[in-house]
């Protein structure tokens, strides 16, 4: 999954539509937070799932960048007071984004959640390779490689590279691996003409169907990799 943006009610539907057990692994590709009504109980939620794997997506980035370092008495109301002017302008962009929720449910925990809470993002990994059992090779990232080269080792990207692309159709990746990616609601392709669907390219597979954008249409989409079958909610 990817780009679920707070939605935790959808993700849950999901967890039960795709009978989610202990014997199965889900990576969830990045963007847990903002703009939907509940980014941190999905947070916490997914936190307590050990089969569960965390990609980093721009908006967890930025989400550190304004919450770590915060002192305990930190408010909604006066949060604003702790940043430096550099700082400031990291919030700034995070409010214009969405992050208003998120920094208000994260400041209401109690602060050792709130830690507990930052560790566990501290642990998302900035990419993933997979081989499935009959060969078929993957690799996911945020939203896919910005200045793609066959001949760079994935761990040389910079972090901007992998959680700030925008693949755009046409564009080739690996011959010999699946790049899987989200950060771009694939209807917002011109050739998806509107449709939330997860968009199969013949390098990549794009699996953000805009969760959160459900006036507009949007879905999560839930990509199954044992058989490729797709599920939505």
């Amino acid at each position: 999954m990817s780009d679920i943006h707070g939605c935790h009610t959808l993700f849950r539907r999901m967890i039960q539509k795709i009978d989610f057990t202990d014997a199965d692994d889900l990576y969830i590709l990045g963007d847990f937070i903002d703009r939907g009504d509940t980014p941190i109980p999905l947070l916490l939620d997914c936190m307590e799932r050990i089969n569960v794997y965390p990609l980093l997506g721009n908006h967890e980035v930025i989400m550190m960048q304004c919450l770590c370092g915060l002192p305990n008495e930190a408010t909604p109301d006066t949060v604003t007071e702790y940043y430096t002017p550099e700082g400031l302008e990291f919030y700034n962009a995070w409010m214009q984004n969405g992050g208003s929720i998120t920094m208000t449910q994260f400041l209401g925990l109690p602060p050792k959640k709130r830690e507990e809470l930052l560790a566990y993002l501290r642990e998302f990994r900035a990419y993933e390779e997979l081989t499935m059992p009959d060969g078929r090779r993957f690799v996911l990232t945020h939203s896919g490689i910005e200045g793609f080269d066959p001949a760079i080792p994935l761990s040389e990207y910079s972090l901007d590279a992998l959680i700030n692309a925008r693949p755009e159709q046409g564009d080739r990746f690996y011959d010999d691996r699946t790049l899987v990616f989200g950060h771009t609601p694939t209807l917002t392709y011109p050739q998806m003409q509107g449709r939330a669907e997860v968009l199969f390219e013949d390098t990549y597979i794009n699996i953000d169907c805009g969760a959160v954008f459900h006036e507009a249409g949007g879905k999560l989409a839930c990509l199954r990799l044992d058989d490729m079958k797709v599920f939505y909610v």
